[in-house]
């Protein structure tokens, strides 16, 4: 208690100087000392000490040495049941922290980085709060209930119109961990939770459900522009995706790691990755992908799944257009999926997928290699393992002995003279001057 008292009066020395404190009695030389005076002058400094060491009590309890944990984070439990705010006032309160955990009770709103004010006009508006290199770690507080799990539900955000939205935003290199959570979509959310330009994350044992009558297409997670995250379950039960358009999406040069217990069950894709973005799925028991699109890969989208459950994992048609597909592991496909390739590539590594090579269908310069089956075009579904391509290759362009230079068109080129006139002709009509010409 005495350390308190005396870092309570060096704060006041520091912060106030004798010109700021208004001493009720100040003595001169030679003057007769009233102990009321001198007992008024110590209620005044008494006054002055409780009221910095309340101050100073505010400044300790929120020091970060004092409420950080083990890695560092300002660590906060939060309870939303008799606050739904509590979330998005703790993490405004600290929003210049770079290490935040926060421990959650009840139903909280999410959508939290978002402020919502007026202006001038008295007009609503909002903005979002995008810090650069933050990490936030959110999940149900465990300590006094060990079945407690928390909800993040939609708030109310007002500017042209009333939004309704939970997603959450990692992003500028942020770190976003979730664990133990279910998420209820708003109406106005195009994602559950986007990880976005070089940010990374990981979303554990958390339940993500699509608002019911959505204003737009929803996503259960987005992950694109450089981001990473990690997505799954570890304890069967508690990790899904559901009611929603896709249950995962990646795109422009991102990547997912999905594994475990994680359900998905979307309305169109299960899992699409676009324009470089890539994903490895190993589900084990209880895992599982359902969709019209199970697996959807366009534009340079890279996949593997290989995942260790013996039950039907992958449960919806697989698109691959201009992408490759490597599947092995113990990964079973439902007996009623199609594999579709559009200028792709598929390896099946394991014996007992279950596809069959009446359920492939190929289009252009596609390379389909399947465990247990040859792929020669077989029943005409236009698919060629490598043995398929090479017999192709030598039936279009035998083998020589002899190596011979093919003529080229480059080779037949005759450089014909054109006169000046005829140059400038071609320049005045905003054409490049031949130098050459083919001959007929």
């Amino acid at each position: 208690m005495l350390w308190k008292t005396a870092l309570t009066v060096m704060m006041i020395s520091t912060q106030l100087s004798a010109g700021e404190l208004e001493i009720p009695k100040v003595f001169i030389n030679g003057e007769v000392a009233d102990a009321n005076d001198f007992n008024l002058n110590n209620d005044y400094l008494i006054d002055i000490i409780e009221a910095e060491k309340i101050r100073t009590d505010e400044l300790l309890s929120n020091a970060r040495w004092k409420n950080a944990t083990a890695e560092g984070a300002i660590s906060k439990k939060i309870d939303c049941t008799t606050n739904q705010s509590a979330l998005i006032e703790a993490y405004h309160a600290s929003v210049s922290d770079d290490y935040l955990d926060f421990l959650l009770t009840g139903s909280c709103f999410g959508a939290y980085r978002f402020v919502q004010t007026v202006d001038d006009e008295d007009q609503p508006t909002v903005y979002q709060v995008q810090p650069k290199n933050q990490v936030v770690s959110i999940s149900s507080d465990k300590t006094t209930n060990p079945n407690n799990r928390a909800k993040l539900i939609p708030r109310k955000i007002t500017a042209d119109r009333d939004y309704f939205a939970t997603g959450l935003v990692s992003s500028f290199g942020n770190g976003l961990y979730l664990t133990d959570l279910e998420i209820e979509m708003g109406a106005d959310d195009s994602w559950g939770i986007l990880f976005s330009r070089s940010s990374n994350g990981g979303v554990t044992d958390v339940a993500i459900k699509g608002n019911a009558e959505p204003s737009r297409r929803q996503v259960g997670i987005q992950i694109q522009n450089g981001a990473a995250a990690y997505v799954g379950g570890q304890n069967e039960g508690k990790a899904s995706i559901e009611s929603v358009a896709a249950g995962i999406s990646m795109l422009g040069q991102s990547r997912a790691n999905i594994y475990g217990s994680l359900i998905i069950n979307a309305q169109e894709q299960g899992l699409a990755a676009f324009n470089g973005g890539s994903f490895q799925l190993s589900l084990s028991s209880g895992g599982k992908v359902t969709g019209p699109a199970s697996v959807q890969l366009n534009q340079g989208g890279q996949g593997w799944i290989n995942s260790s459950t013996a039950d039907v994992s992958i449960d919806g048609n697989i698109a691959i257009s201009s992408s490759s597909l490597t599947i092995g592991g113990s990964t079973v496909i439902s007996d009623s999926a199609i594999i579709g390739l559009q200028d792709s590539t598929l390896n099946i590594y394991n014996d007992n997928s279950g596809i069959s090579s009446d359920r492939i269908t190929c289009t252009g310069p596609s390379f389909a290699a399947v465990n247990g089956l040859s792929m020669n075009n077989s029943n005409g579904n236009g698919c060629l393992d490598q043995p398929g391509w090479n017999v192709l290759i030598d039936s279009m362009l035998p083998p020589s002995s002899v190596s011979k230079q093919p003529e080229t068109l480059s080779s037949k080129m005759v450089l014909e003279p054109r006169s000046a006139g005829e140059t400038m002709i071609g320049r005045e009509r905003g054409q490049e001057p031949s130098v050459g010409k083919l001959p007929l």
